[in-house]
């Protein structure tokens, strides 16, 4: 077992595990002294995927520090997942009530990246509202990084709902959250 901490790098909706965050995250981190980064490609039905995260931070809790950096879904998840196991997180333009927002996808859907095929329908979507946090306990653990220009979700609802919480807002950009590399120190400040 490494006594590095772990940063589990949670993607966003039909994206995976060797997405352009990851990848970038992993890269910026492979001669760290104090982090490692891992990076899973989730199963698209939010239960499994939460099943999936769960059983990564369960297994490697007892023996080092956990970390979550979560990306558009990936923030809700990470949300969820922080505020049950008390652990620090990031998110990275983060969707806050996910399941509103999916109501417009019901239906086929295909992860183009992976080329899996699944079906949104109503149990998909009470899947994430049963993860919804309704209020954060443990605000100190939120570090929030968002940017104005985000083409998919619009930022003031994060920062809304992640009020009290750090929160850096960048003006312009865009949903992919342009130039990460300049946050990297202050997200391995929030994790130390």
């Amino acid at each position: 077992m490494s006594n590095k901490n772990l940063i589990i790098y949670i993607h966003g909706w039909n994206s995976f595990k060797g997405a352009r965050k990851a990848l970038l995250l992993e890269n910026q981190l492979k001669d760290n002294d104090h982090f490692e980064l891992t990076s899973v490609t989730l199963r698209p039905h939010p239960t499994e995927a939460i099943e999936q995260l769960s059983a990564i931070i369960e297994n490697e809790l007892p023996y080092r520090k956990v970390h979550l950096i979560g990306s558009s879904l990936g923030g809700y998840y990470a949300t969820f997942l922080s505020e049950k196991y008390n652990l620090k997180a990031v998110m990275i333009n983060p969707a806050v009530w996910a399941y509103k927002i999916f109501e417009n996808n019901r239906g086929d859907n295909e992860n183009p990246n992976t080329g899996e095929k699944y079906f949104i329908d109503q149990a998909w979507i009470d899947s994430l509202e049963d993860i919804f946090i309704d209020e954060l306990q443990h605000k100190d653990n939120f570090l929030v990084l968002l940017q104005t220009e985000d083409e998919t979700l619009d930022y003031r609802y994060a920062e809304k709902y992640f009020k009290g919480t750090n929160i850096v807002v960048d003006q312009g950009g865009s949903h992919s959250f342009d130039d990460l590399e300049s946050k990297i120190p202050g997200i391995l400040i929030h994790f130390s």
